[in-house]
This record gives C-alpha cells, structure tokens and sequence, in this order.
C-alpha cells in the first residue's frame, strides 16, 4: 500500500513505474502479516470452477504485483490476475466504481471519501503497522529551508494529494502544532508532484513517505520537520468493488487471493535482509537508511477490530469538522465484516 514513490523527479512516468516496480519486495519484505498456506485460505475458491475467471487488481506502482510474483505465490490459481497501475487510492476507488478494477490496494482515507459519495467499494482487508512508535509519513522541507518547526508552516504553501492519507497527515500535524488546516495553503499534487516540488522549492513543504523520504534524505534534497509517528495510525486496506463481491466466483478468487498475499508476505518477512538490500540496490541508499526505511512500513494483517472502525470514525469526523466531506458518516458500513471474518478465519489470523 505504501511505494508510491519515483526515483527521477523528470523520468517519464512508463519508466518510473519500470524502476519502482521492484521496490515493492521491500513494502511487503518488511510486512508482518502471518499467513497459513494460500490453499488453506479459502475453501469456498475451491469449491467453485474459478477457471475463466478474471480478477482487475488495482495496484499501486506494480507493488502487488511484484509481491506475489517475486514469491510464485499464484503459482496454481485457477483464476487471472489483471494487473493496472493507479498513483493514490482514489483513482482505484473511481476505477472499482466504474467497474474496470475488482480489488485494489490504498490506505484508509480513500474509503471515507468514497463512503461519503455513495461509491460501492468495500474494504474487505485491513492491515496496521507493526510498530506504532515509527511511521512512513513525514512532513519534509527543501533542505535548505528556514523553517524549523512545524508551527512555522502558517501562512506556507504545502504539497499534499487530498483524499489521501498524507493529506490526514498533514491535519493531524498541523493541528498538533496548534495550527488550522484552513492557516496553510494546501497546493492538491500528487505525491509525485509534491515531492518533485518540494524538493526543488517550489512549495514550503510536502507530505512525503518512505521510501522516498531515505532517497531525498540521502540526496541532500531535503529535511524532515516531523513525523506522523504518535499522531496518524498506518492501515492498509484492500477494497473491492461491490460488484466483484456479489459475484460469486469473483468473490471467491478475491478471498483466495488474499490468501495467497498474506502467504507471500510471511515468506518476505522470514528475510528482513530482502527488503534492505532492495532499498540499498534500487535506491542508493545505505544499509543503515535502508534499515531505517523498512522498518516504517512493517505492517500485519489484522481483523476489522473496534480500534480500526473507532479510529476511521475520528478520521471521518474530522474531515466533516473541516468541511471536506458534507455529511456524517457510520464508517463502520465500508466494511464488509463477514467477508474479512472469513477470510482471516481460514488463514489463522486473529487480533
């Protein structure tokens, strides 16, 4: 969920993707998600000729699709794998709502604005990081800069892609500094673009993650300000289209697939060396920064726990409060509860 990042500020974006779709063995290198085998994941794939059957997976810089084919982890499926690449959730969301994408990887703040326009999505995965006291999210200036806290933002020009989490980021840091959301001038770029930007001046500041923020660090390109860690959760979900999920044998590929990433991730987090030497490789970055990199992106899969519904609901109100969103929400309705209790069922996992 979390490698939307670039290596050249001025490549094309075919080859962008190109270079960054390795990367995503080191997202799911560090992923603490425990698994039972894939085949034991979903008994109801098995049960239902799934030959023919076509799953549209809408992925983020090749990260999925690296993870599970640098692990032969659908090595039998009976179904197929399509695979399209998205920067940000929200256009996956738009995709699964028109009907081209079945299943897609982002984070939470996506959903609640998908909620809000009555899109129908559900998140039928979730994972949350394995250590709270760390995050990948950082709010950076250009190395050069003259700010030195996050106080000083006020009045400033800052990059953030809204109806992402970096721009629930960026709230909760401001708000920490005693700063209004509505005090700063938010420039809407994707994360691409805002760390293109910040990095050459053109904005004050930028909501940025990792592994981007070791890249610019090790290029002297810029200088965190702050952390989201203590503020701002990191979840990762996977939403479906409510289409797929009222197909039977789409649903039941949807479950198996699932299965089959938490298998993957197990065996990717057996070597943390992977995912360093990744970073290391594919960014030129040093070993200790490659070290610090993977660790912030550690995550394990989990249930749909009160904490995670309670936490979105915060998250919700919030951009209600802030006028972003016009009506109050029961987040608890994005959530396709008996779907994501079955599927962790069956593969051994429990809060």
């Amino acid at each position: 969920m979390l490698n939307r990042w670039f290596l050249s500020r001025h490549a094309a974006m075919g080859s962008t993707r190109t270079m960054i779709a390795s990367a995503a063995v080191v997202a799911i290198a560090a992923s603490g998600v425990v698994a039972t085998s894939a085949g034991a994941s979903t008994k109801k794939a098995s049960a239902l000729n799934l030959s023919g059957v076509t799953i549209t997976f809408g992925d983020q810089f090749k990260e999925y699709q690296t993870i599970l084919t640098s692990t032969n982890a659908l090595a039998g499926a009976a179904y197929t794998v399509k695979w399209t690449d998205f920067v940000g959730g929200p256009p996956i969301i738009a995709a699964e709502t028109g009907g081209s994408v079945d299943l897609g990887d982002m984070a939470e703040t996506p959903t609640i604005f998908a909620q809000a326009a009555g899109d129908p999505v559900k998140v039928v995965a979730v994972t949350q990081s394995a250590n709270p006291k760390i995050s990948p999210f950082d709010i950076v200036v250009p190395a050069g800069s003259n700010i030195k806290s996050v106080s000083q933002l006020k009045g400033q020009t800052i990059g953030v892609q809204e109806g992402t989490v970096e721009q629930y980021v960026l709230i909760q840091l401001l708000k920490k500094a005693g700063i209004s959301y509505s005090g700063v001038n938010v420039e809407n770029l994707s994360v691409i673009d805002a760390s293109a930007a910040v990095s050459s001046g053109k904005v004050a500041a930028a909501v940025i993650s990792q592994p981007l923020t070791a890249i610019d660090l090790a290029g002297g390109k810029i200088r965190i300000l702050a952390s989201a860690a203590g503020t701002s959760q990191t979840l990762g979900y996977l939403t479906a289209s409510q289409s797929a999920l009222n197909n039977p044998k789409t649903a039941a590929a949807i479950a198996d697939f699932i299965g089959r990433f938490y298998k993957a991730a197990a065996i990717l987090k057996k070597d943390p060396g992977i995912a360093e030497a990744a970073y290391v490789k594919i960014y030129g970055v040093t070993l200790a920064e490659a070290k610090e990199a993977a660790a912030t992106i550690e995550q394990r899969a989990t249930p749909v726990t009160a904490s995670v519904i309670k936490y979105q609901q915060t998250e919700a109100n919030t951009f209600l409060k802030l006028g972003l969103i016009t009506k109050k929400l029961n987040v608890k309705g994005v959530f396709d509860l008996p779907f994501n209790k079955t599927i962790n069922a069956k593969a051994g996992i429990t809060s």
